[in-house]
């Protein structure tokens, strides 16, 4: 991905986890991670950034995910392709 569409992954990424996601996730799942496809907005939960990343591999094998740590300000990218 060229940098700014990269830029641009990241924070169509950011948005879906601020508007849809942070309030629904962040009592219950604090500390875990969240995987999240941008095209579909469908989100992934795992332990770990591997974890989340592969259960939504199962669902869409060639997209690229956006994960994050919920409820934390440190927040990661993680670009697995296979």
């Amino acid at each position: 991905m060229k940098d700014g569409r990269l830029r641009a992954f990241d924070r169509k990424a950011e948005a879906i986890y601020r508007r849809k996601l942070k309030s629904k996730l962040e009592q219950r799942y604090k500390g875990r991670i969240v995987a999240i496809e941008i095209d579909s907005g469908d989100y992934f939960l795992g332990k770990t950034p591997l974890e989340a990343v592969e259960k939504g591999r199962k669902k869409y094998p060639q997209k690229l995910f956006y994960a994050i740590r919920i409820g934390y300000p440190a927040v990661h990218s993680l670009f697995i392709v296979w």
